[in-house]
């Protein structure tokens, strides 16, 4: 006789019950009261060691037995055979081999699988969803990290002229400007899905020559690099791109280690600090080089313009402020002496 806690899924209470073991049958006795179950009708579920062995009945109810001998009673009972993955656990050598085959197929869906489907994704995701989108994470950040820009209405203009320079005749979606100072920032500029692209007084401010003044031609070509640059975000659709990549690796790592509490936190945190990839990056400065030859400008500025922010940033860095670390979505784009090297050869 084995004895069991059965749960008729109606109801949370405990029921105790005993199984009686017989041939093709099993009677189950609850209450003095005895129910016979034929032996084909029920399924027992992978065994767990320290955990209880749960029968599942046709109707959907089920008991879980904790004796550790009447366990393997019932086991030897049903004829259960352990299946190939069961006796591999069983085996170190094989629960190691088994590990890295999942974390390469693993690895090897994040670098390509899942990329090659969120691009698709995205490309077909409405226009109207990706402007709302945009929209809300400009207003979060207005009001957190940014504020109304300190600029003269002068360099303003000219911030908004030199966009207009390289802005493409007919972008994937319509475009706008928006200047902010934002002191825990710096020197930056970064677009946002739905075709926003935000540029920092401090960027301004650096390429500036003369305060008084506002940018020198110089400055204003180098500005108008490292805003074809944020151009090549939207015309790439890097923005969504990422952000449906992101979600599904969260939807992936949430599925197979069972924590779906913390899927919609990490989801809403990626929207603010996002990063994009090597190849996004790539796109985006081959986008600018081609932008900029065909309005006249040397790719040589944005290199200029790159040099600055490095050694701006890196001044920065000892003095950085948590607000900075965590607001990764509007990174720099650290210059590289490969990139610089790149926007200096295409100058040629």
């Amino acid at each position: 006789m084995i004895k069991a806690n059965y749960f008729d899924h109606q109801q949370s209470r405990i029921q105790p019950i005993q199984l009686d073991l017989q041939q093709d049958i099993v009677n189950v006795i609850f209450d003095g009261k005895q129910y016979p179950v034929r032996k084909k009708r029920l399924q027992v579920s992978e065994p767990f060691e320290h955990a209880p062995c749960i029968l599942s009945f046709s109707d959907g109810s089920h008991c879980e037995i904790h004796d550790r001998a009447d366990q393997q009673t019932l086991l030897d009972f049903l004829d259960y055979r352990p299946s190939l993955v069961q006796r591999w656990q069983r085996q170190w050598k094989w629960a190691l081999a088994a590990i890295i085959v999942m974390a390469a197929l693993l690895l090897a869906a994040r670098e390509w699988g899942v990329p090659l489907l969120a691009d698709k994704i995205a490309a077909r995701l409405p226009g109207k969803y990706e402007q709302a989108l945009g929209d809300e994470v400009m207003k979060l950040l207005d009001k957190s990290v940014l504020s109304r820009s300190h600029l003269s209405d002068q360099r303003i203009a000219q911030a908004k002229e030199a966009i207009e320079r390289v802005m493409p005749e007919h972008g994937r979606i319509p475009m706008r400007l928006e200047i902010r100072n934002a002191p825990n920032i710096g020197a930056n500029a970064f677009a946002l899905p739905g075709g926003t692209i935000v540029v920092t007084d401090a960027m301004i401010e650096m390429l500036s020559t003369n305060k008084d003044r506002g940018l020198s031609p110089a400055g204003a070509e180098e500005l108008a690099g490292v805003l074809a640059h944020e151009i090549g975000h939207v015309e790439g659709n890097h923005g969504m791109r990422r952000l449906v990549r992101d979600a599904m690796v969260t939807v992936i790592a949430g599925s197979l280690f069972s924590d779906f509490s913390s899927v919609v936190s990490l989801a809403s945190a990626g929207v603010v600090n996002m990063e994009f990839s090597r190849e996004m990056e790539t796109e985006a400065d081959d986008y600018a080089i081609r932008r900029m030859k065909e309005t006249g400008l040397s790719p040589a500025r944005l290199a200029d313009a790159l040099e600055r922010m490095e050694k701006m940033h890196k001044r920065e860095a000892a003095q950085e402020s948590t607000t900075k670390r965590i607001t990764q979505y509007m990174s720099s784009h650290p210059a590289t002496e490969d990139r610089v090297a790149r926007f200096r050869a295409a100058a040629k």
